[in-house]
């Protein structure tokens, strides 16, 4: 009876704490399954889960006609994950057949260029760092049809990512202009940099699972952010006549082993900028080849006194308040020495001369243009030159566009007042200059230069480039005073030989100017200047060339000789008839 009893005891207790195990399991599960069963499974989905970026797609840059300068080809790169490397089954037919790792190595190093030795040591390097290693690359870039091939092989182990490549299909050609990227895509220069809120994209990015052997699992990709590729930038340019105007400067720079030489078309209505050449351009694909002292784009960040050719300047200024004409009389010396005892000579030794202003301009003289330009005060001609755009940074879609130096009159020396009416005593860029001539051209209107027209982004919309608005200067009846005066140093002047144009009348200034040599002083060698826009009668373009510091050679017979090429190749690419009408003859005596 009472083993009966002890019996029972043990059945009850041996039931209650079988009952409390159940319920401690109970809760346990109740605890995983409900409580906690989002927080783990977050982290399970976590531990299998593999973040993925998706690279977005830089934009394209294109020349005025829409051809490609700069666009973006895509690129892979192979992967592997090192602890999970092994031996495979490989479908074929209805059955399937063993694939060993030296097999996988072998044929994946027939499409990437690899020994399997090489693909091996790739990785056992990366398990004796990590023996639980995750990744390694195979090969990086490699093309659509090499990726095509390993996607083909069906191994399991290895991976691809997109890596987008920067490429160049013109080479040098507008480099100067385009600039180039760094490593990931990144803008170091030219319109990459300035344009980089347009070309760059926004990379995706994406998640997928993968179980214990490494393998994606199917249809478990989620996208978290969608990829947005880059917008496409239109430039001004046209490709072909920039190709041909990079050849002329290059030409031109050798033939008298320039320092540098530069040269622009601009378009004389519009202030669009059709090309710039400057020697020895950039190519944006190998721009470790290139001096670094040329890898900018020096047309809109060297500026240079530009000497002569801003004799224009003032004699538009007096022609537009009245106090000169192409005929007015100037007795003009040998030397010139002024009350404050500023003193000054001509590039020719010579007496009293009877000069006209338009004498004085053929013949380039400084004192001639000094003694005329005295009759503006320093305050008219300094809000002359700023008219013209002088001392004024351009906005023509670069990343750095320099103002040139133009210090206000109060700040001018004796020298200075006088010599910055012959454009010295200041400075400005290839494009500035260009935009004093397209001024006259355009009827006294300075319309601002333009490089960018215009960015497209990836959804389709189109955002203008705003250059700045234009700036009437001088009255259309002053520009074309000055028009058929700079036509006649055109037809007069000693350049005439070397820069005449058959079939088309030009507007030209010459200029030959002393460079600062950072001693306070000047150099003895030029920067030579052909400033010229054409057809005179119907101006189209406006085109400068800069030939600078030459040890070989005249820098003024390279200018003029080289505008003569590009001016006509300008007027071939655009079809432009031949000029109508005749010159009107101004006397250079009286």
């Amino acid at each position: 009876m009472r083993e009966e009893r002890r019996k029972r005891r043990r059945g009850a207790l041996a039931f209650v704490l079988t009952l409390g195990v159940v319920a401690v399991f109970a809760l346990r599960l109740f605890d995983i399954q409900v409580v906690r069963a989002a927080s783990l499974n977050e982290q399970s989905v976590g531990r299998r889960s593999v973040p993925v970026v998706v690279k977005s797609i830089r934009g394209d840059i294109v020349d005025s006609q829409g051809d490609v300068l700069a666009t973006t080809e895509l690129r892979f790169d192979v992967q592997l994950s090192p602890k999970n490397v092994s031996n495979f089954y490989r479908a074929k037919g209805e059955g399937t057949i063993e694939v060993s790792k030296k097999q996988a190595f072998d044929e994946i190093g027939a499409i990437t260029g690899q020994s399997a030795a090489d693909i091996k040591k790739i990785v056992d390097d990366a398990l004796a760092e990590n023996a639980k290693s995750d990744f390694a690359y195979v090969k990086r870039s490699v093309n659509l049809s090499q990726l095509t091939a390993l996607k083909e092989l069906a191994i399991p182990w290895i991976t691809f990512d997109q890596n987008p490549s920067r490429v160049y299909p013109s080479g040098a050609v507008a480099g100067n202009l385009i600039g180039f990227v760094g490593a990931e895509n990144v803008a170091q220069a030219g319109v990459e940099l300035s344009q980089d809120k347009c070309l760059a994209g926004k990379d995706g990015h994406e998640t997928y699972e993968r179980g214990a052997d490494g393998v994606a699992l199917p249809g478990s990709t989620v996208v978290k952010n969608k990829v947005v590729n880059g917008g496409q930038v239109q430039l001004t340019i046209n490709r072909d006549l920039q190709w041909e105007v990079q050849q002329v400067v290059n030409q031109q720079a050798s033939k008298v082993k320039a320092e540098w030489a530069m040269a622009i078309v601009m378009d004389a209505k519009t202030g669009e900028i059709l090309a710039i050449g400057e020697d020895g351009s950039i190519d944006p694909n190998n721009v470790a080849a290139t001096d670094a002292s040329k890898r900018e784009a020096r047309s809109f960040v060297a500026p240079y006194e530009p000497g002569s050719t801003f004799k224009t300047i003032t004699a538009a200024a007096l022609f537009d308040t009245g106090k000169a004409t192409p005929e007015t009389h100037v007795l003009t010396p040998g030397v010139f020495s002024t009350p404050e005892g500023a003193k000054f000579t001509d590039w020719n030794a010579h007496g009293n001369l009877p000069y006209t202003m338009t004498g004085v301009m053929v013949q380039s003289s400084n004192i001639g243009i000094s003694l005329l330009g005295s009759r503006l005060s320093n305050e008219e001609r300094y809000q002359y030159l700023r008219k013209f755009g002088i001392g004024e940074s351009t906005n023509a879609g670069m990343p750095l566009e320099d103002s040139g130096l133009l210090y206000k009159p109060e700040n001018w020396d004796v020298q200075t007042q006088y010599t910055t009416m012959f454009g010295q005593g200041l400075s400005s860029t290839l494009v500035q200059t260009a935009g004093v001539m397209q001024t006259i051209a355009n009827k006294g209107v300075r319309i601002p230069p333009t490089l960018v027209k215009q960015c497209t982004t990836a959804a389709g919309k189109v955002i203008a480039h705003d250059s700045g608005a234009a700036v009437k200067v001088i009255s259309p009846e002053a520009a074309d005073t000055t028009r058929v005066v700079l036509e006649n140093v055109a037809q007069q002047s000693w350049t005439s030989k070397f820069a005449a144009v058959p079939g088309y009348r030009v507007a030209a200034k010459t200029g030959t100017a002393e460079q600062p040599d950072g001693r306070g002083g000047y150099r003895k060698s030029f920067v030579h200047t052909y400033a010229a826009f054409y057809p005179a009668d119907d101006p189209k373009f406006v085109t400068v060339f800069s030939v600078a510091h030459p040890a070989a050679g005249d820098g003024g017979v390279a200018a003029a000789s080289g505008f003569k090429t590009i001016a006509e190749a300008a007027l071939k690419a655009y079809h432009i008839p031949p000029s109508t009408g005749g010159v009107t003859s101004y006397p250079q005596q009286y």
